[in-house]
């Protein structure tokens, strides 16, 4: 009974100590940072593609530069990758699933949705096997940085003004659409059809997960990345809360969980969530949200700021 207790305790200290101290108790994986990384050099690399530049190195000709300044280290632009990250594991354990709530939107009689529906589908595709195509999923914000930073650092380069490149620069950026962006799809669908409300999106199995992170974003008032982090956690903690938040019975919680977290949780830490996640209150966990939610905000200021 003393091994028992003293397992549980272990556990219980261990999960909360990761929600914490995130950074000190679960480090980036060298498996994580090789992917950020490569994840970045994509991106540069396919931008400067567009604007006809090439590289016989592994690494864009821009890196150097855009490294040493500390652009590729930017709040903004970590989280994103991050959230890019995070979204190809937990797509992962759902990609042998039956997603069927996307495709039967697309005879939807609202010709809105079912278009929102055949952009979300296409975004899908085209992140999963389009090649050269990374930049789609930024932001318009970051691309406009990233784009100009790069222009800046080819001159700097070249030492000489490119007017070719300015206007493939500007020309990228007249033709770029944050609708056609999977995430904003899926924000688009939840908002059209009162999602919030609609119980088919909180079972990923179904919805997928573009429309169950939007869901989630939409009912918690999170953005939509910080869900995708959140979810990807290495504790199932910040998941629990996230369901809890949105007064969900254990039963469909401990679905979801195992669903993204299988491979994380032995019976020893199911029991434990199930007695776990019976405490939290719905004003315990909609408190600790606002919380995470007023550190990010400080946290990607702070970046912008500097």
């Amino acid at each position: 009974m003393a091994a028992t207790h003293a397992r549980d305790i272990h556990a219980l200290c261990s999960d909360v100590a990761g929600i914490i101290f995130p950074k000190a108790i679960n480090p980036l994986s060298d498996e994580t940072i090789n992917q950020v990384s490569t994840r970045i050099i994509t991106l540069v690399s396919d931008l400067e593609k567009i604007f006809n530049i090439s590289s016989d190195t592994p690494r864009p000709v821009t890196w150097e530069i855009l490294a040493s300044s500390g652009f590729l280290r930017e709040p903004d632009l970590i989280d994103f990758i991050l959230a890019r990250v995070a979204e190809e594991r937990l797509n992962s354990f759902i990609k042998n699933k039956v997603t069927s709530l996307p495709v039967l939107l697309l005879d939807h009689s609202d010709g809105a949705i079912a278009e929102a529906a055949q952009t979300l589908l296409a975004a899908e595709s085209l992140q999963r096997l389009g090649s050269g195509h990374s930049y789609l999923a930024l932001p318009p914000e970051l691309l406009h940085k990233l784009c100009w930073r790069i222009v800046a650092a080819i001159e700097v380069i070249e030492g000489d003004r490119r007017p070719d490149i300015i206007a493939s620069a500007k020309f990228l950026l007249s033709q770029y659409s944050e609708a056609d962006r999977a995430q904003d799809a899926a924000k688009k669908i939840v908002h059209l059809t009162n999602g919030v409300d609609n119980s088919d999106f909180y079972f990923p199995e179904v919805s997928g997960l573009h429309l169950y992170t939007a869901a989630l974003s939409a009912r918690l008032e999170l953005d939509f990345d910080h869900v995708l982090r959140l979810l990807n956690s290495h504790s199932t903690t910040p998941h629990a809360i996230l369901l809890s938040a949105c007064n969900f019975p254990i039963q469909h919680a401990v679905q979801n969980i195992v669903l993204f977290s299988g491979d994380l949780i032995s019976s020893h830490d199911a029991g434990l969530f199930e007695v776990g996640y019976s405490s939290i209150s719905f004003e315990a966990a909609s408190e600790e949200i606002g919380f995470w939610a007023s550190e990010r905000s400080q946290f990607l200021l702070a970046g912008i700021s500097g």
